[in-house]
């Protein structure tokens, strides 16, 4: 379990406190803009009942002159208002980014089969809405109340007609609220699985291809999407009938002002110019109103999108505290480990007690579904330990910062997972500060280097996702080259034969002895034998259980047959060792007897 003294707090409240003087800036400058907004009723009024009546073009001039002017100023404010909400929203997204992204990976390493690339995908549509007219329109509601009390300044009547209109606007945007918010919840929840949903089948689009599964998956991924669609379309439906009843009350409102406002000046009780201001300023009032009512479907969005990212670091929180702890020499000690997969609760690798001696080159072997590659994984970190540990050197693998461990280890998955780039980018994990005289000594360890200069670029040719343009063995070589690249103590190989031709088998058995020379500890996954004859050590793996450990030369007799050449190793500690000695009469694998 993750040490809460360790967690630190939730990156979205950190970056919300860090954009908040950009935010409280735009609210001072919507301040003046909403005083300025009186520009217009204010001129309405003195060309009505000052220019009309006087006849003087020097008074009209002069006042279009300051109007101008004041307008102009107008233009500014709102140019930097919508400037510095734009910065905001890039520093949120600048902020969080990076978090969103380790939590993202913290999160895949738990969860399988979500759709972890929705939280970047959240960031973008808070960044939107921040940077927007949604934002403004709600720093310009608040003003709504002081246009109102202006209404009553000038006539009670015309003050009633104003508020009963705000009212009646404000009750459509808040039915508007209760009508949508479901829908478009379910919609945003169905349209994220439908997205997962394909972007899994693009995935094996060979395959799909190749078995005629086309329709039936095209079927599937539809009936998701029209789900969606339905929830989306009732929502747009609900909330375009309010949009319309809003845009309806407006303007009726506006005429019933007129209205209203005509009949007081008939009685000499406003002057003409008091009734056009008086319809500009309850305008203004219900705009942002009115913008909320027809943006509901972004702000609810919005609100869907702060929710997510809020659960993701919740559940993925950020850890501080590490300390750079020595390099590693190579000792492996897992200590009574249970592995769970993410997001199951049935265990795969159960009680796991062994130690491997820096140097050391142990094979990890057993049938399919036994808990090998399981852990693999454990051992580099890619699956935490729901019980025990494994330390390097003694130390807990949690306990490491994420970039020394990865420096300290080296990992050739079971599924060879390149990524989009330069064969170049892909050897050095795309570290940019790798050397070239790195990159290439890893791939001539891993007897790569010849093969990636028979590439159209060599070191420089790009391929795509998934390593497409290499074949299977050419991504083999490639994966084993990125595992080797910075020197690591450990390196833990799953399968690393499994697309490889006689030539490559040689090439990475070569690669295995250099390791042995340079004192990495390896640990290899394997069914072949070939490979097993340049091991320290077997572990025979059953039932996600360690079911027999020993030396090379006690166990690899009872997998090919009693000439086995001696491998050239040092002694092997028998404390690793479970169980009795093993001999070549030894069955390769006891049968667990259950109580």
């Amino acid at each position: 379990m993750t040490n809460p003294s360790l967690q630190v707090p939730s990156p979205l409240a950190g970056a919300l406190r860090e954009i908040r003087p950009g935010l409280v800036a735009a609210g001072g400058l919507s301040l003046f803009v909403n005083l300025l907004m009186f520009v217009s009723p204010l001129y309405t009024m003195q060309i009505y009942d000052r220019v009309l009546t006087s006849r003087n073009a020097v008074t009209l001039v002069m006042i279009s002159v300051i109007v101008a002017i004041l307008l102009m100023t107008y233009a500014a404010l709102e140019h930097y208002r919508a400037r510095i909400l734009v910065q905001a929203g890039v520093r949120l997204d600048r902020l969080l980014s990076g978090p969103a992204f380790e939590a993202a990976l913290s999160s895949a390493l738990r969860v399988r089969g979500s759709n972890h690339a929705q939280s970047l995908r959240d960031l973008d549509l808070m960044r939107d809405v921040l940077s927007g007219g949604v934002t403004m329109a709600l720093m310009d509601v608040p003003w709504a109340p002081i246009y109102l009390v202006i209404c009553f300044l000038l006539h009670p009547l015309i003050g009633l007609v104003a508020l009963v209109g705000a009212l009646a606007v404000v009750t459509i945007a808040l039915v508007n609220e209760r009508a949508t918010k479901g829908l478009l919840s379910r919609a945003s929840r169905t349209n994220i699985r439908a997205i997962e949903r394909l972007g899994s089948s693009l995935r094996n689009a060979e395959a799909i291809q190749a078995l005629g599964m086309g329709r039936a998956i095209q079927s599937q991924c539809t009936g998701i999407r029209e789900e969606a669609l339905g929830h989306s379309v009732s929502a747009g439906e609900r909330g375009g009938t309010l949009l319309a009843v809003s845009k309806f009350l407006r303007m009726a409102i506006q005429v019933a002002m007129i209205g209203v406002g005509a009949y007081l000046a008939i009685n000499q009780e406003i002057s003409a110019g008091v009734l056009f201001a008086a319809s500009l300023i309850m305008g203004r009032a219900l705009a942002p109103i009115e913008i909320m009512v027809a943006q509901w479907k972004s702000v609810v969005s919005a609100r869907s999108a702060y929710a997510r990212l809020n659960r993701l670091f919740e559940e993925n929180p950020a850890v501080v505290g590490r300390i750079r702890l020595p390099d590693a020499k190579g000792t492996v000690s897992v200590e009574n480990l249970v592995v769970l997969p993410p997001g199951a609760n049935t265990p795969v690798v159960m009680g796991a007690t062994f130690t491997l001696d820096a140097g050391e080159i142990v094979a990890l072997v057993g049938p399919s579904g036994s808990g090998k590659s399981s852990l693999a994984r454990a051992l580099v970190g890619a699956w935490p330990s729901a019980r025990g540990c494994v330390r390097l050197d003694g130390n807990d693998l949690r306990h490491y910062d994420a970039d020394q461990l990865g420096t300290a280890l080296g990992y050739l998955p079971q599924g060879i997972e390149l990524f989009t780039g330069s064969v170049r980018d892909n050897i050095a994990r795309f570290r940019a500060d790798a050397a070239d005289a790195e990159v290439i000594e890893a791939a001539t360890h891993a007897s790569a280097h010849e093969m990636i200069q028979r590439l159209p670029n060599g070191y420089l040719t790009e391929i795509g996702e998934d390593g497409v343009g290499l074949s299977g063995g050419q991504r083999q070589q490639v994966g084993l080259a990125r595992a080797l690249f910075g020197k690591p103590a450990v390196v833990v190989l799953d399968e690393p034969d499994a697309n490889l031709d006689s030539d490559g088998n040689r090439a990475l058995i070569r690669a295995i002895e250099g390791l042995r020379r340079d004192r990495r500890t390896v640990v290899i996954v394997t069914h072949r034998p070939n490979l097993l004859s340049v091991v320290d050590r077997v572990i025979i793996m059953q039932e996600g259980r360690i079911a027999q450990m020993g030396s090379r030369d006690e166990l690899l007799p009872s997998l090919v047959g009693a000439n086995v050449a001696p491998a050239p190793r040092r002694p092997i500690r028998d404390e690793g060792r479970v169980g009795p000695p093993a001999s070549a009469s030894t069955p390769l694998i006891r049968p667990r007897v259950d109580a």
